[in-house]
């Protein structure tokens, strides 16, 4: 049996930029090479067997030759590579294994003498000798071995020549151990292969409460950095006493940095024009840029949450290039960071007002003209001079409105439109090419004070007061008046507004008021009526959708989002037919407050306001601005500038209002790499562990692809696409979860739909739809478990329900689908970790019929339904038990394994009403039994047998995998190790490693290629010789 790697999206731990600015870098065990202007990374011939943890690059010659370290674990591999005419080529040289784990590496002068640290304080002086007939061969010439025999979490080698090593550890009590490896030795002794040397300690420093994970020496600027899992970031002085540098000496604190929430994984000192900054990145998917003083300059969200765990600058380019646990690569340019942030400058507008007025509302009419209104009511406009560096903001002038009356809305619209509302009082403004205003209306419209008005188009408005009108009017003189009924509340006035023309000429209208409350209405414009519709309640909570936008009209559906307050966007679906508006999926937003969504560039942006900052977020850019405005209660605004398809000349400009003054921010909308920089691309998979994880195999015309539905430690169900590049695209996600998802099913419903049956912690069980051709979804139920009803047999016993109960396991038979005049539904099972085995009857309009429940006496973990008749449980006490869909316990038990079963698949021939069972434990074993299902529908056993010790560690995944000639097995666990389970020999092959660490499972689908997930995956091309 052969394995061929299709897929990895694993830990990227290892980094290195080459000459000639390309990048090489570890994912899981391979290493991937990026070359400036190649749309994607190629994956090398040659990799390690465990994860690549460091990858260390020697100077290259003149002829374009370079060599490489990279190392993971216990295993070394010696690259060289030569650069020539724009292309890069690798070759193996020399792979070895030694017995301890590798902490660093480093070249010596001469390329063919580098040094390895093992996790033990033991130095490797390792010579690589080229032979002309055999191998050629690493020899270790000395090993020189510290007399402190502290584990090391990290290390850090100084000098260039073996005379000039200072070797840096951290080790787990927070300490900082320094000693020389060329230092007179206390104790030595030789060999036939080398000579050993123990030596003293220099220097024992105590700098963190916590563990070390990095360790960085700049000699330029006398700089040694450490970090921690204390959050921190700690500066040091070399102080040097007498001539020898490294014998008396000492290092001094000088600074410490807390800027992170969680473990600083990595931070090194970089050179910047001479000025050094020192970078850290950690846990908190974070990157920190300080000063040499500790002083926090900049800080970023990178990696969408998931882990950082390096990072490499390139100074040519001002470019921080980070990896993380999700195997990206992402890049992001520092120029204007390190550069005193020259396009972010504030700058207050120039003020010729009196002393005690002050601008009290302000927008941006055009990209060069601000309009606002003082606290005396004026209306003032003042133009800017723009360019790309900064703006010039001219004096104000004064708009004559005749007569002066109370502000309290001002908006804009398309460049040219200017509403100001009061009293019953509405004005409209027209401004044109030439920067000259036109008074189009200026009237009394409504009965109290204006409080809302909305552009609904160009020439449609809707206005509503705190009386409860509102009126939606047609025309630049607002010619037609439509009256709105807005139900009667403390704050009668709308939030956000929505017109919407459908393609059979019928006309809605969807309104947000301050109770909270998405109203549709049926607008009939020409009898002048609006009926009310249908009411969504408090969907953003109480104070009401900030903004509502069309997203899709179908021939029966019509499609729009709501933001609000609440962090999150929602979808809704408005049905032609039955003229009703349905909730349909909740999407949560790192965007505390939201304030606006607009789609610029073929990309959703939200603007809102995190705490006390103004922010710009997109599921690809992630937080690509962010302000310090002091919070969302004033008067802002915003305006995107753009030149044509040039990114890198698209500013976003916002003004707000703090301490009466109106302050203006000029920045570009994108982070774009300085030019000639790599072209990455970013997977979206799970940034925490995927728990399970199912495969739909589907076509598209000519062109197959696989759905993948996963779901993990981060609470989401993603939805991705398999293509036949290899490369995952995503598609959907499911945010209904409030805890990690541990259980899911999926059930083809129709042609183009399927039901995803998910279910994880704070006993929660959700089903969504999912349309395979929109990939849009429909949340369908979202049930927490009750106490549960009586059951009429009596197999329920009195308990009281523990809202932390996990489902570990789920399944689901179909009832009544073979029947036309019987209500169809589904019956749920759960494995819950209470101990109770449940089942949720859900009828056919998905609605909770009822729950039932049967105690078990110990966590169950798996669950499967076979042949719609029966229920197979697995749990911690390795024993397989039987039950109807009833509950009602079967008299037959298998015992399986010694202790828990983490993995369990079943194989029913209907046929021959054979079913085959396997199973994996933490006993490290595989178990597997074969029944057959007789006529009497008794179960009778087959065939069994056990191989113990088939892993080395607990077996966490089986599968089952029938060519229609031989009936197998796929295997792994914790070891890392895929293996093959021959059921007719009853022995199990090797097939290869993997590196996706704590693995949760595996699928192999129709095409035999097998899924391994876990922190990770990595797809297999399994080939049967």
């Amino acid at each position: 049996m052969l394995a061929d790697t299709e897929l990895t999206i694993a830990d990227s731990i290892a980094i290195k930029i080459l000459p000639g600015g390309a990048i090489i870098r570890g994912v899981g065990n391979e290493l991937h090479l990026h070359i400036q202007n190649a749309n994607r990374g190629c994956v090398l011939s040659q990799k390690l067997r465990a994860k690549v943890h460091s990858i260390v690059a020697a100077a290259t010659t003149s002829e374009g030759y370079g060599r490489l370290i990279a190392h993971g674990e216990k295993e070394c591999m010696l690259l060289q590579y030569n650069f020539r005419n724009e292309q890069y080529s690798f070759n193996e040289i020399n792979t070895f294994e030694i017995t301890d784990w590798i902490s660093s590496a480093t070249f010596l002068q001469d390329p063919n003498e580098f040094i390895l640290v093992t996790s033990h304080s033991v130095v490797l002086r390792m010579i690589y000798k080229e032979k002309f007939v055999g191998k050629n061969v690493c020899k270790i010439a000395s090993k020189i071995s510290c007399c402190d025999k502290s584990t090391l979490y990290c290390s850090y080698i100084h000098g260039k020549t073996f005379k000039e090593l200072v070797v840096f550890g951290g080790n787990a009590l927070g300490e900082l151990l320094i000693w020389k490896p060329s230092k007179e030795s206390t104790t030595s002794h030789h060999s036939v292969d080398c000579t050993h040397f123990e030596v003293d300690l220099l220097r024992r420093i105590s700098c963190h409460n916590g563990v070390i994970f990095s360790i960085d020496y700049n000699d330029k600027f006398n700089i040694l950095t450490t970090t921690s899992d204390d959050r921190s970031i700690r500066f040091w002085k070399r102080e040097v006493k007498g001539e020898n540098g490294w014998i008396d000496f000492n290092f001094i604190p000088t600074a410490s940095g807390y800027g992170h929430a969680a473990r600083v994984f990595q931070g090194k000192v970089i050179d910047s024009g001479g000025h050094p900054f020192v970078i850290t990145v950690g846990e908190d998917s974070y990157a920190c840029l300080w000063k040499a003083n500790a002083d926090l300059v900049f800080k970023k969200r990178l990696h969408f949450g998931a882990i950082i765990w390096n990072f490499e600058y390139d100074s040519n380019t001002c470019t921080l290039y980070t990896i993380g646990s999700t195997g990206n690569l992402l890049a992001y340019n520092l120029e204007h960071v390190i550069a005193s942030n020259l396009h972010n400058s504030y700058e207050k507008a120039l003020q010729n007002l009196d002393t005690m007025e002050y601008i009290a509302k302000a927008k941006f009419l055009k990209s060069n003209i601000v309009i606002g209104v003082t606290n005396k009511n004026r209306v003032l406009y003042t133009c800017i001079a723009t360019n790309t560096s900064h703006n010039k903001y001219g004096p104000w002038h004064v708009l004559d409105m005749h007569k002066t009356f109370k502000c309290t809305v001002l908006q804009v619209h398309d460049n040219k439109y200017v509403v100001i509302c009061g009293y019953k009082r509405l004005i409209l403004l027209k401004c044109s090419e030439e920067n000259k205003f036109e008074k189009l209306f200026d009237n009394d419209v409504m009965d109290g004070v204006i409080r809302a008005f909305h552009f609904l188009s160009e020439k449609i408005f809707l206005t509503s007061d705190d009386t409860g009108k509102c009126l939606f009017t047609v025309g630049e003189s607002l010619e037609l008046r439509i009256p709105v009924p807005l139900p009667h509340c403390k704050e009668p006035w709308t939030t956000a507004a929505l017109h919407i023309q459908t393609h059979i000429e019928k006309d809605y209208l969807v309104l947000s008021n301050r109770m909270g409350n998405i109203l549709l209405f049926y607008l009939e414009i020409k009898h002048k009526k609006c009926i009310h519709l249908d009411t969504i309640r408090q969907a953003h909570g109480r104070l009401g959708a900030t903004m509502l936008r069309l997203q899709e009209i179908s021939t029966d559906q019509v499609f729009l989002q709501s933001a609000g307050h609440d962090g999150s966007l929602r979808l809704y679906a408005i049905t032609i037919e039955t003229d009703s508006i349905q909730n349909c999926q909740r999407i949560p937003v790192p965007v505390a407050w939201i304030e606006h969504l607009i789609y610029f560039e073929y990309t959703e942006h939200l603007l809102g306001f995190n705490d006390n900052h103004f922010v710009v977020w997109s599921q690809q850019h992630d937080f690509s601005v962010q302000v310090p405005c002091g919070g969302g209660h004033r008067s802002w605004h915003y305006h995107i500038t753009s030149d044509g398809d040039n990114k890198r000349k698209t500013f976003l400009q916002v003004l707000f209002i703090k301490n009466k003054e109106i302050i203006f921010h000029k920045t570009h909308l994108y982070n774009i790499p300085a030019i000639g920089s790599l072209q990455l691309f970013r997977n979206e998979w799970h940034t925490r562990p995927c728990n399970v994880l199912k495969t739909l195999e589907l076509r598209h015309g000519e062109i197959p692809y696989t759905i993948i539905i996963s779901a993990g430690d981060d609470n989401i169900i993603k939805i991705t696409k398999l293509m036949t590049a290899k490369q995952l695209v995503h598609c959907a996600e499911v945010h209904t979860h409030i805890s990690n998802v541990r259980a899911l099913q999926v059930l083809q419903d129709h042609t183009n739909d399927l039901l995803i049956f998910s279910g994880g912690g704070r006993a929660q069980l959700c089903i969504t739809r999912l349309n395979l051709t929109s990939y849009r979804l429909k949340e369908l139920v979202n049930y927490t478990l009750n106490k549960s009803t009586p059951y009429k047999e009596g197999i329920m016993n009195s308990y009281r329900f523990d809202p932390e109960t996990r489902i570990m396991s789920c399944d689901v038979a179909q009832i009544n689908n073979d029947i036309s005049n019987k209500a169809k539904g589904y019956l749920i099972f759960l494995c819950c970790s209470d101990g109770y085995l449940r089942k949720v009857h859900i009828n056919q309009y998905f609605e909770v019929v009822a729950e039932y429940s049967k105690y078990y006496g110990c966590c169950l973990l798996q669950i499967r339904v076979f042949a719609n008749l029966y229920v197979l449980t697995a749990g911690t006490d390795g024993i397989l038990s039987f039950f109807d869909l009833n509950l009602v316990e079967l008299p037959i038990r298998l015992s399986h394994h010694a202790s828990g079963v983490n993995a369990m698949d079943i194989l029913y021939e209907s046929g021959t009403g054979v079913v085959h069972i396997i199973t994996g434990g933490d006993d490290q074993s595989i178990s597997y039994t074969s029944m057959q299902l007789r006529n009497d529908k008794i179960l009778h056993i087959l065939k069994e047998f056990h191989l113990a010790n088939a892993h080395m560690a607990q077996v966490t995944a089986v599968q089952f995998c029938y060519n229609g000639k031989i009936l197998c097995a796929y295997t792994s666990g914790l070891d890392q190790i895929l293996n093959m389970v021959d059921i007719r020999t009853q022995k199990h092959h090797y097939i290869c490693n993997t590196c996706v660490a704590d693995t949760k499972g595996l699928v192999v689908d129709k095409l035999i290629r097998c899924f391994v997930y876990g922190c990770g995956i990595q797809i297999f091309r399994l080939q049967q010789k």
